[in-house]
């Protein structure tokens, strides 16, 4: 059965009644079922307090089942944090005592490094080649001292996605951790962790599956977390924790030991995570979670292909690889009036992201972020702007 897509913009989005939004690579306006969801935490909360707690933490459990159907893992393997930092912090300290060299592309978000060069990890660029980062570029920059391999699914700054198979393999030949930032993918890709060879991945839910701020994910293979040391736990983490004995330092050794710094959760926010894979489950994959991610990956593919051909009467230069196979929701431009252009579309409540490259004094980048609750409407609405816009250039 055909998915409905104008249905749940219109039941699900009510931002979208007054705005034209193609900003989903910086967030997405918040998705009504998430929204209910989470109501019905703070209604539980204003009438009952805390006297039901155990129900919380069976519904994020439920959550995070929900995920890992998603991306073919174990319950126990995926903690909740707080952002995609939390979970790269995590990552870093985990492997602190195993520090090689990290290769990463030239472009990544500042997030997946951030704490490991604090840390004292040698890290190197590789180098983009007309905007892409493949595989075997990665493999033509191995040295010896080389262990890591961190590398955004979609790169936030051009769209470009990697294929995460081939990547795999490529660290599981030359035996490297794989860590994977699904930020700009998760909730609209197809993620595998097992088939991908996906060591660790680390994401936030603000932007493609719209559930606003304060959640982390993080998965890390069963096999990593048995050899090592977690590196933050608390009472929370330990066998039967509401014992409540301070000398019981029994860690759980999984990854779910580590959710929220093994203190008590954002559970609102992780409600809401759930409000939103039941809508992909039920409403979009009709039953099958697997099946609602295949649809929106469809649906953002399809939308993109709509959008690349009503902006190509623009002389915009193109920042993101234009093949099918690299493509994601996210398309960047450049154009040296990129600011003005920017003002005019959000003067009519058309928005958009305005970019820079780093370092860059000057922004000239503008970013399409197109999730499936898009439309041919707003398309035709972003180009009459843009059309006026040029005219005043």
């Amino acid at each position: 059965m055909p998915v409905d897509w104008k249905n749940i913009r219109e039941s699900q989005f009510p931002a979208l009644n007054n705005l034209t939004y193609l900003a989903a690579a910086s967030s997405s306006p918040l998705l009504k079922s998430a929204y209910a969801k989470s109501m019905e935490y703070f209604n539980e909360m204003l009438n009952y307090g805390d006297l039901h707690h155990e129900l919380f933490f069976l519904e994020i459990d439920q959550t995070r089942k929900q995920i890992a159907e998603y991306i073919n893992a174990k319950p126990e393997e995926i903690a909740f944090l707080f952002n995609t930092s939390s979970g790269i912090h995590t990552i870093a300290r985990l492997f602190k005592q195993e520090k090689g060299e990290i290769l990463y592309p030239s472009v990544e978000f500042p997030a997946s490094v951030h704490a490991f060069k604090r840390l004292g990890y040698p890290c190197r660029k590789v180098q983009q080649i007309e905007n892409k980062y493949l595989v075997e570029n990665f493999q033509n920059e191995l040295k010896r001292n080389t262990k890591y391999i961190v590398h955004s699914h979609v790169q936030s700054f051009n769209g470009f996605r990697q294929n995460l198979e081939d990547l795999g393999k490529l660290c599981k030949d030359y035996n490297l951790k794989n860590i994977i930032n699904s930020t700009q993918s998760f909730g609209a890709f197809r993620i595998d962790v097992k088939k991908y060879n996906i060591d660790i991945m680390v994401c936030c839910a603000l932007k493609w599956i719209a559930c606003g701020f304060g959640i982390g994910i993080l998965y890390i293979n069963e096999d990593i977390i048995k050899e090592r040391t977690l590196p933050f736990t608390s009472w929370l983490s330990v066998e039967n924790p509401f014992d409540m004995d301070s000398d019981n330092l029994n860690v759980i050794k999984n990854t779910r030991a580590i959710d929220s710094m093994g203190g008590c959760p954002n559970f609102a926010s992780l409600y809401g995570l759930g409000g939103a894979f039941d809508l992909i489950k039920n409403k979009i994959g009709g039953g099958n979670i697997r099946t609602g991610i295949e649809r929106i990956q469809e649906r953002i593919i399809s939308l993109t292909n709509e959008f690349l051909e009503y902006i190509q009467e623009f002389d915009f230069q193109y920042i993101t690889p234009l093949e099918k196979e690299f493509r994601s929701g996210i398309i960047t431009v450049e154009h040296n009036k990129a600011k003005k252009i920017h003002r005019r579309l959000s003067k009519n409540n058309i928005y958009v992201s305005l970019k820079k490259y780093p370092k860059s004094a000057k922004e000239t980048l503008i970013r399409f972020g197109i999730n499936y609750y898009n439309t041919s409407e707003d398309f035709e609405r972003t180009v009459k702007f843009l059309r006026e816009a040029f005219a005043r250039l």
